[in-house]
């Protein structure tokens, strides 16, 4: 690689790393934010928790289709377009506090979470494509490690923003994200390079409406169950919609000349194991929202200071990613991701039996620093990378996007069930049946990746 050509990916790395690091942030920043604003506009907690669902039902709905938007038109049009549409998100959240009230702000998180749709798997694609021969591990490692550190951080993001401005003005913790969003505008106009790919056929308009209802249908199912129970009306509804868009949307693709969704990745199996997999870190990934409650029951501390025990878990993971991407350039995802499932099983049995019976800090700290140098080896760069290695590039943003839409759901089914473990009461030892079983998940998955085979390189 020349100079002038490292010049023009570091620009081009430059803009998707800030991109993916401020479309992750507004993942978690909302958390700290809820109540503030639910006291703000007078709601409760039932009313107040659409402003984190709304953002995952149509971040996970509209993902498929913009990766599809992506590799028909060119990334680079379709990552500027989802960042102006992300800014203008962030302002009509901002906006809500002074006109217009919690529905603007509904429809300010649905503009935010379309926008931002776009911006992760396409940002990843990119990172894939664009890397200097021999090194997409380790630039899809650091775009792993920016996205991860990014959902880490956006708690922290937001009580600080918060801080600053006072609990009174949290409109700023929206407004902040406007500038930074037109001038990634700018600079990817300027320096993002133009790839665009051309397809036969016609754009699958009706498949992508059949399958973004779907996929609505099928997390508000998940999201009903876990607030209203499986007989409850608010989930028998959506339950059954998606029960028949399904076999619609299946027969729709068949036809369809150039698909939202490839349905010969059912067909092939590593790209089945793949998905299977990317589902079980799924569900690993919302674990972690145990580790604050854990902290806190294990070592009695006061409610709501466990989160700084995520740190913990951030500064470890941020290791695992540009590491592992060296690694799997050299020797493959498979090894790389069975490795870190692995670290990530023993540190989870660790807080269970070792930490959960005799707390301690050192323990506590110990466990979690294992547990986030796994999860820095296994989520995020080996999925995308065994994603693209079989699939074509003209396919990467779709296929990145599925994986992202697979992993999504699993974030969506895993909560019920981890609850559903929990006895309370009982200090940290009530949590081990939870911990437990996600050591078992990460194990189940250590499993399935032994049965993949990764295809040859040319």
């Amino acid at each position: 690689m020349t100079a002038n050509e490292s010049r023009g990916f570091g620009r081009i790395a430059a803009v998707y790393l800030i991109g993916l690091l401020v479309g992750g942030l507004y993942v978690g920043l909302i958390a700290p934010l809820r109540t503030v604003i639910q006291t703000d506009m007078g709601i409760d907690n039932s009313l107040g928790i659409w402003m984190v669902n709304v953002y995952t039902l149509f971040y996970a709905a509209t993902i498929p289709t913009t990766g599809k938007l992506a590799d028909r038109l060119g990334r680079k049009r379709v990552f500027t377009w989802c960042m102006g549409i992300f800014a203008m998100g962030s302002l009509l959240c901002g906006l809500a506090q002074f006109a217009g009230g919690f529905p603007l702000l509904m429809v300010g998180r649905v503009v935010q979470a379309i926008g931002a749709g776009g911006i992760i798997p396409v940002a990843t694609a990119e990172m894939g494509a664009s890397a200097p021969e021999g090194k997409r591990g380790m630039w899809l490692g650091m775009a792993a490690a920016v996205a991860g550190l990014s959902n880490v951080v956006g708690a922290a993001a937001g009580s600080g923003i918060v801080a600053l401005v006072g609990a009174e003005n949290w409109c700023w913790a929206f407004f902040v994200a406007v500038p930074v969003g037109l001038l990634l505008m700018v600079g990817a106009s300027a320096w993002l390079p133009k790839r665009e790919v051309a397809h036969e056929g016609k754009l699958d308009v009706v498949g992508s409406l059949l399958f973004t209802v779907m996929i609505l249908s099928l997390l508000h199912t998940l999201f009903a169950v876990e607030n209203a129970g499986l007989q409850s009306i608010r989930t028998l509804v959506p339950l059954a919609l998606f029960l028949v868009l399904l076999p619609l949307f299946r027969a729709w693709e068949r036809r369809a000349s150039d698909p939202i969704f490839h349905l010969e990745y059912l067909h092939n199996a590593r790209i089945v194991i793949t998905m299977v997999v990317s589902f079980l870190v799924g569900c690993v990934i919302i674990s972690m929202v145990l580790i604050p409650e854990f902290a806190e029951a294990a070592l009695d501390l006061p409610l709501g200071s466990g989160g700084f025990y995520m740190a913990i878990m951030g500064i470890f993971a941020v290791v695992g990613p540009p590491v592992g991407g060296k690694i799997i350039d050299r020797h493959g995802a498979k090894p790389v991701l069975i490795g870190g499932l692995g670290v990530m099983a023993i540190g989870f049995a660790v807080l269970a039996f070792v930490v959960a019976p005799n707390p301690s800090v050192v323990g506590l700290v110990l466990g979690l620093a294992v547990v986030g140098l796994g999860m820095g080896f296994a989520m995020g760069t080996p999925l995308n990378y065994m994603i693209l290695e079989n699939t074509s590039e003209e396919d990467s943003s779709s296929a990145i996007a599925t994986i992202a839409l697979v992993r999504q759901v699993g974030t969506t089914v895993a909560p019920a069930l981890l609850i559903s473990l929990a006895t309370t009461g009982m200090g940290g030892v009530g949590y081990v049946p939870q911990l437990v079983a996600v050591a078992g998940v990460n194990v189940l998955s250590l499993v399935i990746m032994l049965f993949y085979r990764s295809p040859e390189r040319k």
